[in-house]
């Protein structure tokens, strides 16, 4: 294995840092050698240099004398090497609000974080703003006293100073929309930069290019707007370490001023930085001769910035110089440069929407002029015309109403009358004669659309109901041919042809595609000849734009023909033929074809007609077959399931004339566990027993199935106490695992696991009792453990209107492992598990895996041959959270009996040991060992330092090959005891005949308190057990 470069000198740099910490001289300090301080200071120091993340460790109060780390060094910055010194010559300037908190430290006892806490340091030779975000944790010597602190620390004061200066620029966008002018904008830029601590001021000058009678140029700076005006005071007050700040600065006066001269350079822990020397005036000069920004320093030392500001508006340049002050707490860095940057570039933004408002302003103000002038010119020109125009046509109605109304003169001066009231209107409404031509226009173009929409709604709706007809009659009972020669007659009514032919792609004898409609009106054939129809020569090849279009949708389209000359034997003669593939399934069935006079055109809207009548008799035919075939499927189906049916009729009745025979064959097989047989007897009864067991497991098996495949199953939801439900269930396998010796182990945490659960507790125990079956059928030694735990979920389910219990919904999984140390699985064998009545599912898994599917949980199994099988699954269950006293438990008030106990645990099971580690946690003192050694040289040493016996109640595994040592054991515990027969033992051993003898004999052996507990060991037996030992202490 390799490691970087990079990585190897940090290392060696980590080393150097930690030899130079042990080599310092300690001595010379209060703490004195390093070899003799107390053993935990030692181990933080180690901690400290050998972690990558800055760590400071201060030792012994009063003076807490620094060591840190490496990675310390960036948060010192250009300060000198403080290992070895007191807190407060370290920090003098942070003394007062350090040694407080580590006060608060030793005085509690306890750490603290703080996030972003402001410091002002001098670590650069200046004094800055600093954050930290940081945390202190006390270190206690061995007689319990704070002797350390260890301090964890990381600068955060670029990201408060980011977010800080990101508020200011987002500041900009809101204001955006008060800004009306150029001088609004100025002023709402100094409005935002003031009481800013990132520039303490602000000044904003525009530059203005004068012209002179000369034709030379002349720069003018204008001062707009300060940070220093908000009081509204007419004359400006700036502070005495500002240069002079004229009002308006001729700047051709110092155009060729030279300030080589005046730089200086400050040193930071980074990097140098220049600075122009500012003392008498703003050097604006060269900001606008270089474009770029210059740094200033003061009188007082402060700093500042002078920033250009350049846009376009039109073919103006808009021109403006920001000057900002500097932070004093603040290094001017490439960041803070970034921030000014950015801030001149929002600058810009305003006075460039400024200007462009003003711009605005005064066309809208020239617009309205101009429309005034418009309407006081027609106002005046129509009262010039109105009156003579009226004197010439007052006496027309009077000449009209003598004349007779056949006579020829009549219609002329009607003319006359009409165009003298049309003239009346149009010098009433100031009209040009222009506006009158482009209004008669688009009314006749407007006319023209109007009809062209109507026809194509018409036509749209001819089409629509042509699309419904074929679906209606492709999916009713009619003969497919009838269908297609309806649809070939409605697509003649509405495509102008000559002939239209629905043709299948299947071939007759013939060796020709098969006619499948056709439809042609002989009558109407003569009369429709190709004066009918828009003919293609060259000449309109080059001109029209629908032959244009037309090539250019067929490049589109493949599935389309288009032959505008070719002969056709079905009407011998040449005809143009426009072809339409009708494809199913992505197969060609057919074509639509229709035919037209030689070298006719056909339009793009009369192809896509077409495509659309394909597309439908596609979707139309696609959808019958469905029907058919889904027809088809469901009497297949009602004959499967009466087959099913059948079948699950035959299987049950099987199954039940197997298991009677079969249950008295087990209950015959168990009365002989307490009989006396031979090596070879017994071999044969474990064989008999393991065959029955098995069998019987597979008639269950078919059950289960046939009750899974039933549609009634269904889930119930009722409140059930979970913990004991699984007791209850693994106790159902106590007896079958003492007569086979096999560990059967309950591991669960019974504060974390909701007592109180909403789900089907039947089903969860039919597949936890599945899965221990399948487990016990294959597993000869070793153990069986089911582990139990409670998974978090987001979704919370509150039920208001159950007041039963006064309680809310939670709904969250249960997920349920169990572990063997069987034969194991191939993972051939592993594919096919879950599938019913397989070889390789065993105990009924494939009605496991549906159960838990149905409650919406999942199933998996991990095995290897010859190393045992995990199977887990997750169980959804909502949690009950009630204070019902229906559903109060007896052991809630036991923890006052247990609690001051010391209890030792012997067991040369680790997992045995570690589950009732897990049931005891609340207990102040339990001791668990695999040996009887361990546990009896532990006892005898408490006994030497305290002087009083060890323990109060000890657990002891007793089986058949430690007997000797556990009464070793037992007496040598015995022995210690302080007062006779206080000790409370309790045997753990199998459900067996031969296990509860043994336990018994023991028992009579040891005397005083002792009793037994059998396996698997639950919450309830423990409680059982110490409520008995309570008993019994109270009444000797």
């Amino acid at each position: 294995m390799s490691f970087s470069s990079s990585y190897s000198n940090e290392y060696i740099e980590n080393e150097n840092f930690a030899n130079i910490v042990y080599n310092y001289n300690w001595s010379s300090t209060p703490l004195g050698p390093i070899e003799s301080w107390d053993p935990a200071i030692k181990t933080a120091t180690s901690l400290c240099l050998k972690s990558i993340f800055p760590m400071c460790l201060s030792i012994g109060p009063p003076h807490w004398i620094q060591l840190y780390n490496k990675a310390w060094e960036p948060i010192l910055k250009s300060k000198p090497c403080v290992i070895g010194m007191t807190l407060k010559e370290a920090w003098p300037e942070a003394y007062d609000i350090i040694m407080p908190l580590y006060d608060g430290v030793c005085t509690t006892k306890k750490g603290f974080f703080r996030n972003d806490d402001y410091y002002e340091l001098q670590r650069d030779g200046y004094t800055e703003e600093a954050y930290f975000s940081y945390t202190y944790s006390p270190v206690f010597k061995s007689d319990g006293t704070v002797w350390a602190l260890i301090v964890i620390a990381q600068e955060t004061t670029q990201k408060v100073l980011n977010s800080r200066r990101l508020k200011i620029l987002g500041e900009f966008g809101n204001k955006m929309p008060e800004i009306v002018s150029l001088k609004s904008a100025s002023h709402i830029t100094a409005k935002v930069l003031s009481n800013n601590i990132d520039i303490p001021y602000a000044l904003i000058y525009f530059i203005e290019h004068n012209k002179l009678k000369a034709g030379s140029k002349s720069l003018i700076a204008r001062l707009t707007a300060t940070t220093f005006d908000e009081d509204g005071n007419e004359k400006l007050q700036f502070p005495d370490f500002l240069p002079d700040t004229p009002e308006i600065i001729d700047l051709s006066k110092d155009a060729n001023k030279n300030y080589d001269d005046k730089y200086v350079k400050l040193n930071r822990h980074t990097a140098t930085y220049s600075f122009l020397k500012c003392d008498e005036s703003w050097p604006i000069n060269l900001v606008l001769k270089d474009g770029k920004h210059v740094k200033v320093l003061l009188k007082d030392g402060s700093q500042a910035v002078l920033l250009s500001a350049n846009s376009f508006c039109g073919d103006q340049v808009l021109s403006a110089i920001l000057i900002c002050g500097v932070n004093r707490l603040c290094t001017l860095d490439d960041k803070y440069m970034e921030f000014l940057q950015l801030v001149t570039n929002q600058m810009d933004t305003c006075l460039l929407q400024g200007k462009t408002r003003e711009e605005e302003k005064q066309r809208s103000k020239i617009l309205a002029d101009l429309n005034y002038q418009k309407v006081m010119f027609f106002q005046g020109i129509s009262h010039e015309l109105k009156t003579p125009l009226t004197l010439m046509l007052s006496p027309l109605e009077d000449v009209i109403n003598i004349c007779p109304q056949d006579a020829p003169i009549t219609l002329y001066l009607q003319t006359i009358r009409r165009l003298g009231k049309g003239a009346d209107d149009y010098l009433v409404k100031p009209f040009s004669s222009q506006e009158l031509i482009t209004r008669i226009r688009s009314n006749i173009n407007l006319s023209h659309i109007r009809q062209k929409v109507i026809f194509q709604q018409c036509k749209q709706e001819e089409i629509k109901q042509l699309l419904l007809s074929i679906s209606d009659k492709v999916t009713s009972k009619l003969c497919r041919d009838e269908t297609f020669l309806y649809v070939a007659k409605e697509l003649y009514n509405i495509l102008p042809c000559e002939r239209i032919s629905i043709i299948s792609n299947k071939q007759i004898a013939s060796g020709n595609n098969r006619m499948v409609a056709l439809y042609e009106d002989l009558e109407n054939i003569t009369a429709m000849n190709s004066d009918s129809f828009t003919v293609i020569d060259n000449d309109y090849k080059h001109k029209s734009e629908e032959f244009n279009n037309l090539q250019e949708f067929l490049k589109n389209n493949s599935e389309i023909d288009v032959i505008f000359d070719v002969y056709c034997e079905e009407i011998q003669k040449n005809a143009s033929m426009l072809s339409v593939e009708v494809r199913l399934n992505h197969d060609l069935w057919g074509w639509i074809k229709a035919y037209r006079p030689s070298n006719s055109i056909w339009l793009v809207s009369e192809i896509e007609l077409l495509q659309q009548i394909s597309n439908h008799i596609s979707l139309a035919i696609t959808y019958a077959n469905l029907l058919e075939e889904n027809s088809k499927k469901a009497i297949q189906m009602k004959a499967a399931e009466a087959a099913n049916n059948i079948k699950n009729q035959i299987l049950a009745n099987t199954s039940h004339e197997l298991r009677t025979p079969l249950g008295a064959i087990v209950g015959v097989l168990s009365s002989f566990e307490s009989a006396t047989f031979t090596t070879d007897q017994k071999d044969m009864v474990n064989i008999m027993s393991f065959a029955s067991d098995i069998v019987l497991i597979r008639i269950n098996e078919i059950l289960n199935a046939i009750k899974l495949e039933a549609p009634s199953i269904i889930l119930v939801n009722k409140p059930f106490n979970l913990l004991e439900l699984f007791e209850n269930t693994i106790e159902k396998f106590g007896k079958r695992a003492g007569d086979k010796n096999i560990e059967l182990i309950l591991n669960c945490d019974i504060d974390e696991l909701s007592r109180y659960v909403k789900s089907d507790p039947e089903r969860l125990d039919q597949v936890l009792s599945h899965l221990l079956s399948n487990s016990f059928a294959f597993t000869k030694r070793g153990e069986i453990m089911i582990t139990i735990s409670m998974q978090s979920q987001e979704f919370i389910n509150e039920y208001e209107d159950n007041q039963i219990y006064d309680q809310m919904l939670e709904k969250r999984n249960l997920l349920i492992e169990l572990h063997d140390t069987g034969v194991g699985m191939d993972s051939e064998y592993l594919q096919h598990i879950w599938e019913s009545f397989s070889q390789d599912n065993k105990s009924g898994l494939s009605f496991c895996k549906s159960l838990v599917e149905i409650n919406g949980g999942k199933i998996e199994v991990e095995s290897q041959l010859k190393k045992g099988s995990k199977f887990w699954f997750t169980w959804n269950v909502e949690l009950l959270s009630t204070t019902s006293p229906l559903l109060d438990s007896k052991f809630d008030n036991i923890n006052y009996i247990i609690n001051q106990k010391r209890i030792l645990i012997i067991h040369p099971i680790e997992n045995v040991r570690k589950t009732m580690l897990k049931y005891l946690k609340k207990v102040e003192k339990v001791d668990a060992f695999d040996t009887f050694d361990k546990s009896i040289s532990t006892a005898k040493k408490y006994k030497e330092l305290y002087g009083i016996s060890a323990y109060d109640i000890a657990f002891i595994g007793l089986y058949k090959n430690n007997e000797a040592e556990v009464m070793k054991a037992v007496l040598e515990l015995r022995r210690l005891e302080i007062n006779n027969n206080n000790l409370a033992i309790i045997f753990i051993t199998f459900q067996s005949s031969e296990g509860n003898q043994q336990a018994k004999k023991f028992i009579r052996k040891v005397g005083g308190m002792a009793s037994i507990i059998y396996t698997p060991i639950t919450w309830d037996k423990l409680i059982n057990q110490f409520l008995h030992i309570y008993q019994y202490n109270v009444k000797f």
